[in-house]
């Protein structure tokens, strides 16, 4: 079965104004324990911003973060992915374009992000019950064919010597 994004896309998302502030930005961001907020424009997503844009294009470029507005610092260039994509897609195109962070629609409708972090905790989730499963099968086969081979060995003599006295 192959694993589709649609149970793990991030949906209560943070979004601010383009014509804000990004020091208003990283306070909603440090609020709601966001890592990353989508910039807005007349009611649509017209950007993102992240807290390595923060540190690349405002502390790196020594910007004022009081006087600088988002529409200014936000990644414009969006990454977008189908809400029905599969796992591996989103991973693929994580990988080709540099990036931990998809932002996910259901035809023009914005539905969420999808980040990294997410789809690998997702993707892992239930590896160690599965683990647990098959070290259990391959421990008790193991113990079974170490047995067979004890009993071999104990029975051995005895068994040579009944081949002996039946052959002709």
């Amino acid at each position: 079965m192959r694993c589709k994004i649609t149970s793990i896309i991030e949906r209560n998302i943070v979004t601010i104004d383009q014509n804000r502030t990004v020091s208003e930005s990283v306070g909603i961001m440090a609020d709601h324990g966001a890592g990353s907020i989508v910039v807005t424009g007349k009611g649509r997503v017209i950007g993102y911003f992240t807290e390595r844009d923060l540190l690349t294009r405002v502390v790196g470029k020594k910007r004022n973060p009081e006087t600088t507005l988002m529409r200014d610092v936000m990644t414009s260039e969006l990454i977008k992915v189908a809400h029905d994509a599969s796992c591996q897609d989103c991973l693929i195109q994580m990988r080709e374009k540099g990036i931990s962070h998809l932002l996910v629609y259901r035809d023009t409708l914005f539905v969420g992000i999808l980040s990294l972090r997410t789809l690998a905790n997702w993707m892992t989730q239930g590896r160690s019950h599965k683990d647990l499963v098959v070290n259990l099968v391959g421990g008790t086969v193991f113990l079974v064919v170490l047995g067979v081979i004890g009993l071999l060995i104990y029975l051995g003599p005895d068994m040579l010597a009944i081949a002996r006295r039946l052959s002709p």
